[in-house]
């Protein structure tokens, strides 16, 4: 009896290492599994983006007891974009009970477009007045131009200096029908179209809604068109 106790006193330290060492390696798993769960996560969200994605994923601290976790649920917290400074918030889904947000930084590198010259307010845009550069998304206007169709043809509602970015509020849709104009309105009934001529009573943009007075008294509404016509539907 007495030979028994020195292993019983020797077996207790020798058992908590090794249940700490067990202990240890279970949660670095876990870690690095986390890690990996967002990083998956990031690769494919990212994949179908407009431009050349990028990230810098913080690392968890080792040091946050998580318990053992078989599924993660990873996505943005509300009100969080991907993009710039912003949070992954990553949840057990089965094993376990827990959420943590995780820091991140996501670039995206795009082509962006700002004025080649200085341009005037009220002047239509054409090619040549735009420059493209590149830029990381996240540092740049919400409202950026990243596509010349969204600025050619357009006007400026105020001056733009040379190399300043344009952006959506700075542009109208350009004046397709002045007030007092002659046009010609064409009226569409199924697949039969009748064409006549009125006088334009209000200016109008591509798509937007005019009044034409037909002769003397009838007043019809329509549709402005690019080409300066109106658009008639029953």
């Amino acid at each position: 009896m007495c030979g028994s106790t020195p292993i019983i006193t020797y077996m207790k330290p020798l058992l908590f290492t090794l249940f700490t060492l067990f202990t240890g390696v279970a949660h670095a798993t876990d870690i690095a599994a986390i890690q990996h769960a967002a990083q998956q996560w990031l690769d494919q969200s990212l994949a179908s983006s407009n431009g050349v994605p990028s990230y810098q994923l913080s690392q968890i601290d080792k040091r946050i007891q998580l318990a053992p976790c078989k599924q993660y649920d990873v996505g943005l917290p509300s009100g969080y974009r991907l993009l710039g400074n912003t949070m992954l918030k990553i949840q057990c889904v089965e094993g376990a009970s827990w959420a943590i947000n995780l820091p991140v930084k996501v670039s995206l590198l795009v082509t962006y477009y700002v004025a080649a010259r200085p341009l005037s307010g009220n002047q239509e845009l054409g090619a040549g007045d735009l420059s493209a550069q590149q830029g990381d998304l996240g540092t740049l206007p919400g409202s950026i131009i990243l596509d010349p169709s969204q600025a050619v043809g357009r006007v400026l509602n105020t001056a733009v200096a040379s190399g300043r970015p344009l952006r959506s509020e700075m542009l109208r849709a350009a004046i397709v029908i002045q007030q007092n104009q002659k046009v010609r309105v064409i009226f569409r009934d199924g697949g039969i179209e009748v064409a006549n001529e009125g006088i334009a009573m209000n200016n109008a943009a591509d798509g937007q809604s005019v009044r034409v007075r037909i002769g003397t008294r009838q007043i019809i509404q329509g549709v402005a068109t690019a080409t300066g016509s109106v658009d008639v539907s029953d």
